[in-house]
């Protein structure tokens, strides 16, 4: 298959379609990305849904207020020259702040994901994405590939779990490493519900900002339990999320303890190249 680099981004050719931009929610797709319940709605102003301002104003919002833990998180900065597979990369925001700190770029997309959304939105930056189908149990990746793997496991999360784990492990490099957000089941709702068992006699609190089944830090370390250095936080959290008297807390400090994602960092063991040597003929006696 031939391929070209542009702008450190891998380009390889594909068939898939590009789809109807009108049977596509623009205010699901931007709640997604910026981690927002699915019910919310702007107010009528603004840009027009898929344009270039559009795409620009999601960037800048997701990275603001109650996304500036992202940058971190993610890890933007930290890997320049390395590869980097994103799961489930939404809009490609995270993808172009990669690229633009010269990381060398795939992204994988399942059949709920938007490709001509990805391709548009990092065209802007001069961007062409290199873009594999990924059915949510394999991946088509060679082993040991790539340097750190990104998994946006907040939404559409209906796989085996331990399949993409174990995908994940195949696919990294040793001593590579795996950036996973998923939703956190002890988060602020959870403590609400306990605490306060009559809130619905005076207040609604908004849904939930993601979809996946919830899980634990405990989970999460058990799930990866091939990796080593695990390093598991919680992050991201809104006042308009909390009852009254809760938000006269500083919110950064109940986002350690209510947030509502869950941010795996673990590595690949250096020792699992050695298990992928082909054993060694014994010496004739």
């Amino acid at each position: 298959m031939d391929s070209t680099t542009i702008s450190r981004l891998r380009i390889y050719s594909h068939d898939t379609p590009f789809a109807d931009r009108s049977s596509v929610d623009p205010h699901e797709l931007a709640n997604r990305e910026l981690i927002r319940p699915n019910t919310y709605r702007r107010a009528p102003r603004g840009p027009e849904a898929f344009t270039p301002e559009w795409f620009a104003e999601i960037e800048q919002r997701r990275y603001s207020r109650h996304g500036t833990w992202l940058p971190t998180a993610l890890e933007f900065a930290r890997h320049p020259g390395e590869s980097v597979l994103l799961l489930n990369p939404g809009l490609g925001t995270d993808a172009i702040r990669y690229l633009q700190n010269g990381m060398d770029v795939t992204l994988a997309v399942a059949p709920h994901d938007h490709p001509h959304l990805l391709r548009a939105n990092l065209e802007r930056h001069g961007f062409v994405p290199r873009i594999v189908a990924w059915n949510e149990a394999t991946l088509p990746c060679c082993d040991s590939e790539f340097d750190i793997t990104v998994w946006n496991g907040l939404h559409h999360n209906s796989a085996d779990l331990a399949t993409i784990a174990a995908e994940v492990f195949r696919i990294l490099k040793p001593g590579g490493k795996i950036i996973a957000l998923l939703p956190a089941r002890l988060d602020a709702g959870y403590w609400q519900d306990l605490a306060l068992p009559l809130q619905y006699l005076y207040w609604h609190r908004p849904p939930d900002p993601t979809t996946s089944p919830k899980t634990t830090a405990r989970s999460l370390r058990r799930l990866f339990s091939k990796f080593e250095e695990h390093r598991v936080s919680k992050r991201h959290l809104r006042r308009s999320e909390l009852p009254h008297l809760w938000r006269l807390w500083p919110l950064t400090l109940l986002e350690r303890f209510l947030g509502r994602v869950l941010v795996l960092k673990a590595l690949k063991p250096l020792t699992a190249s050695r298990s992928m040597l082909p054993p060694q003929s014994s010496a004739a006696a």
